[in-house]
This record gives C-alpha cells, structure tokens and sequence, in this order.
C-alpha cells in the first residue's frame, strides 16, 4: 500500500475530537450513562429514559469529530415530547476509551445498541452520522424516521469532504473507496450517489445554506434519493449552526413529535410530516 494512503487511512480513523465547553461538561455530569461494548471497542451512551415503558426511542448521532453534548438541545426537545433518547459517543471519539475506529467501523455500534436499546423509532443524525445511519441501516439497522441535519450525501462525498479539509490531493479518492470495499461488507450502493434508499423510512432534511463543510447541493442529492422526504434549507447558518438553529427545533418538532394515536402500540406513534 502506498506510504501517504497507509497514513491518511490512519488519519482519517484518528478523529480529532472537538472540546466539549464547560456547560456542556456539567450537562454531560447530569446525564445517566451506560458502556456499550462494540466488538474491541466501548463507548458511551448517554440516556434520558422515561417512566412510560411504552415511550418511542430515539437515537441521536453526532458527525465526526463532534460528541453527543453538541446535540443537547436536541435531547431535550424529544425527550420533552415522551421519547427516551440514546446519545453516545461515536466509536473513537469517547475520551473514556480512545482507540481508533474509521467510519465504516462505525455500524456495528448502531446494531449493537438496537440489540441492547432498540428498536428505535426515530433517528437524528448530524452530517457523517447521516452517511453511517445508511451504511447501518444496509446491514440490518432498522427505523421509522430520520432527520438529516447538514449529511454528506454519499459516503464518496464525505470522503472527498474529508480530503479538502486535510488538504489532501483528490486522486486519493478511488483508492479510499476501494480500501473501504475490500475491508469492509458494503453494499455496492453505498459506493454510489444511492446510498439512502432507506426501506419504508420517512426523511426529513435539513441543511445550512451557509455549510463550510458539506456542501448545501448535498442535500438536494439526498432529496433526490428520497422522493417522499421534506427538505429545509436553513438560510445564514452553517455546519454547527444548524445544530442550535431555532429553525432546526422547530422542524425537528413537527416531523418527531405530531402526536397521533397508535392502539396497536397502546401508544402515540409519530405522525407523517
């Protein structure tokens, strides 16, 4: 294997994690938390559980480089609407447990908390938590909803995202690409522009017009593979904006928490958006 692609292989599963603020530390110190082991790895998840045991899960995933605490205000908005909601660290980004763990390593950890937490109903996912929610969901991950907050639009895009941002030449794309195939069991439509033909799952999308990071064309790529998902592009924010953006609470209310009646469940199933 060429010297500089061993060495940005290695990089790119070396996230570096950004701080947590000190009002997102002492949010973290009320949170209950549980180790998820994931194969070699382990992580943590921080948990809002609820008293009804018939209450809908909900599973938040940060992007990379980011932490859970970054989806604070998204936690407490579903857990406020009735859901229990599960938030952990991405495999290698917990400073509990640091080891090392690249993005299509990243799947066995959502399978491992729908065996321990699951099935969940919803899930909101920040920009490469997007692209690894499909790669999951191809794999044997299973929901009913998701909203994609600034998501790359295919696991090509994030990597060609992730080589302007290292400054890395763009002719090390095919060889990425295929060092993931030939690890790793993915599809052949996760190597496409079609990696979100979720089974059955309703999308909604939401994208800053002002995202440094992935590109706003991104999510109209999205839309485009989702015929039926709602689109939201959110004027004068950017990549983390989004995250705290009062249009993003308001959208993430509407489309998770429309309450309508489910008997089968003895419970309120979300609605359609």
């Amino acid at each position: 294997m060429d010297t500089q692609l061993a060495s940005l292989i290695e990089r790119l599963a070396q996230p570096c994690v950004m701080p947590m603020r000190t009002a997102e530390s002492h949010q973290l110190a009320t949170l209950k938390t549980e180790v998820i082991t994931c194969g070699p790895y382990r992580s943590r998840v921080l948990i809002k559980e609820q008293q009804d045991p018939h209450a809908k899960s909900a599973l938040l995933l940060h992007g990379w480089g980011g932490h859970p605490m970054m989806l604070y205000e998204a936690q407490t908005l579903l857990h406020a609407r009735g859901y229990r909601v599960y938030t952990p660290f991405l495999l290698g980004h917990d400073p509990h447990f640091p080891a090392g763990c690249d993005l299509p390593g990243q799947s066995p950890l959502l399978l491992a908390m729908q065996a321990t937490y699951g099935p969940f109903d919803s899930v909101v996912a920040h920009s490469a938590g997007g692209i690894i929610t499909a790669m999951a969901h191809w794999l044997g991950f299973t929901l009913d909803r998701v909203a994609l907050l600034c998501a790359p639009a295919s696991l090509s895009s994030l990597l060609q995202h992730s080589l302007a941002q290292l400054r890395v030449p763009a002719q090390y794309l095919p060889q990425l690409r295929a060092y993931y195939q030939s690890r790793y069991p993915l599809p052949a439509a996760l190597q496409t522009a079609q990696p979100y033909a979720l089974r059955g799952a309703r999308a909604l999308i939401l994208h800053g017009t002002q995202d440094q990071r992935v590109d706003p064309t991104d999510a109209r790529q999205i839309q485009a593979q989702w015929p039926d998902s709602q689109l939201h592009m959110i004027e004068g924010t950017g990549h983390l904006g989004i995250l705290s953006h009062p249009h993003t609470q308001q959208a993430l209310a509407r489309f998770l928490c429309a309450q309508n009646a489910d008997h089968a469940k003895r419970n309120h199933h979300v609605g359609a958006y």
